[in-house]
């Protein structure tokens, strides 16, 4: 499937593709309905950027989790090269279409309503 370089997805980690479980930086359970709609996204054409605070180690662990849950991003915490050179630089703001965060207003709630809606 050829990508589209306009359609950009930034996806939160903590929260929004896994339960929190415990105290920080523990990885719960996936949030498969996020990790469906993603991947069902990325399968028709879609980039997909994790965009998370998690660095060093504890990012690891993330980006592991979710090459076992089968997400491989096409960018983490980082702009996409072609947007890079759309802006002739690497701005600090990540450029994306949407953003999956349950940080949202509404939380997790919302953005699985959101995704419910675009199924349809």
């Amino acid at each position: 499937m050829k990508k589209n370089p306009y359609r950009i997805i930034g996806v939160d980690f903590d929260g929004t593709l896994a339960h929190t479980k415990g105290i920080y930086p523990n990885i719960g359970e996936p949030i498969t309905e996020v990790i469906d709609y993603i991947l069902e996204e990325q399968k028709n054409g879609a980039y997909l950027i994790l965009i998370t605070m998690r660095e060093n180690e504890e990012l690891d662990m993330a980006v592991e989790w979710c090459n076992e849950h089968g997400i491989i991003f096409d960018a983490v915490n980082d702009n996409l090269p072609h947007m890079k050179e759309f802006f002739n630089n690497n701005p600090r703001k990540i450029f994306c279409n949407e953003y999956l965060d349950d940080t949202n207003i509404g939380g997790i709630d919302r953005v699985l309503q959101e995704i419910r809606n675009k199924k349809g």
